[in-house]
């Protein structure tokens, strides 16, 4: 430590100042931080001028070796939602990655309601464990949303170029991310009865039905609902042979359905679309729905195959969603709920028990090549088809 001189009421330590004021009648160290600001501390009442002395070297020693943090009134809450905001502006995000970032703000607001809005510097390793039974109520998948947007938090936080915290208490070995409490629902294929009954329903009863093309050519491509909602007359190429799929409706910030440029798998990163692919139109069925679309007066904007002409808008996916639950009902087509996304699971469970090679599957999914996600999220293969594979070794 640097030699301190004494004169009269004053102490010189380095640069910085410490001495006793007669108008304040206690004693005050002034100095500059790392930001070449002055600050001063005071005396506190009751506290002895050895302690106070303590706190001021302490202080010049973070000075002098780089560890020095101010004390400021940034909490964990604001610290996220300017993350969030950022990565809009930056082009990182957009309308629905915002939304539902900011719907995680929301739940973890909930969850950590005894910290988020106090100062980050005064949040404890004891304040996270205890918010982590009110996120135990969430699902798997909120948790892992909530956990991410935490650490990213406590990582901005301690970053060089912030300095709010002297470490990411989230990296702490102690503390792990809580497991829900809520079992996972796992998305089943359709059983080949089910499948028998749902073909049948859409070839029949609901044949005219508005949503039953859209509902057909989802289940018979794999496509995501989104992607054979935002398909149009200029995606048919080579002579109505192939069916190009590189974008996908979505929302904006405020929640409207937009038209996006990309795929679901489009990486902002490298601008690589790994979702962008080709389908070909040699089925049949997939051929007959499209010659009828084609045949129909196609007049919106965007030369979509499937518009709600009557609002003059966009399909909803949560329109073709309500459909099928309602025939699901009154057909009793399928055990559980029937929705969008499981059709795209039993039409990739399909593929797998025909035999279809891994990458080609992944391909027409549009998923990312070599990605576990496949096999262990989206195949799923139904007992009648295990048993009959059993049956050819014995």
């Amino acid at each position: 430590m640097k030699e301190e001189i004494k004169k009269q009421n004053k102490w010189v330590i380095g640069e910085g100042s410490l001495y006793y004021s007669d108008t304040l009648k206690c004693w005050v160290y002034q100095y500059y931080n790392t930001n070449n600001q002055r600050k001063t501390i005071k005396q506190l009442k009751q506290e002895t001028v050895k302690h106070f002395k303590s706190r001021v070297v302490e202080i010049k020693n973070q000075l002098n070796t780089g560890t020095y943090i101010e004390t400021k009134n940034d909490t964990l809450k604001s610290i996220i939602k300017s993350h969030i905001e950022q990565k809009l502006k930056d082009g990182i995000i957009k309308g629905n990655s915002y939304n539902r970032d900011i719907e995680t703000l929301i739940q973890i607001e909930k969850c950590c309601n005894t910290f988020i809005h106090k100062p980050i510097q005064k949040v404890t390793l004891n304040d996270i464990q205890l918010a982590k039974e009110n996120m135990k109520k969430y699902s798997k998948s909120g948790i892992n949303r909530m956990w991410r947007l935490l650490k990213k938090g406590f990582a901005i936080a301690s970053s060089p170029s912030n300095m709010l915290i002297p470490f990411n208490i989230m990296n702490d070995e102690n503390l792990k991310k809580p497991i829900s409490k809520i079992g996972t629902k796992k998305i089943l294929p359709l059983t080949p009865s089910e499948r028998k009954k749902l073909l049948f329903v859409l070839d029949n009863q609901e044949k005219n039905h508005k949503y039953r093309n859209i509902v057909k050519i989802e289940w018979l491509t794999g496509m995501r609902i989104g992607e054979v909602l935002s398909r149009s007359v200029n995606d048919i190429l080579k002579n109505k042979t192939v069916l190009h799929i590189h974008n996908t409706l979505t929302r904006d910030k405020n929640g409207n359905i937009i038209l996006g440029e990309h795929t679901k798998t489009y990486n902002k990163e490298t601008g690589i679309d790994e979702g962008e692919r080709n389908f070909p139109l040699d089925n049949i069925e997939i051929k007959n729905i499209i010659n009828e679309e084609l045949s129909k007066k196609i007049t919106n904007i965007y030369n979509l195959l499937f518009w709600n002409y009557t609002k003059n808008t966009f399909i909803s996916d949560k329109e073709v969603n309500a459909w099928l639950r309602r025939i699901n009902t009154k057909y009793k087509i399928c055990q559980g709920t029937l929705h969008n996304h499981r059709l795209r699971h039993d039409r990739i469970t399909q593929w797998k028990e025909s035999g279809m090679d891994m990458e080609a599957i992944q391909y027409l999914a549009g998923h990312i090549e070599g990605s576990n996600i496949t096999e262990t999220v989206y195949i799923d293969v139904s007992e009648e088809f295990a048993f009959k594979e059993y049956k050819k070794i014995n």
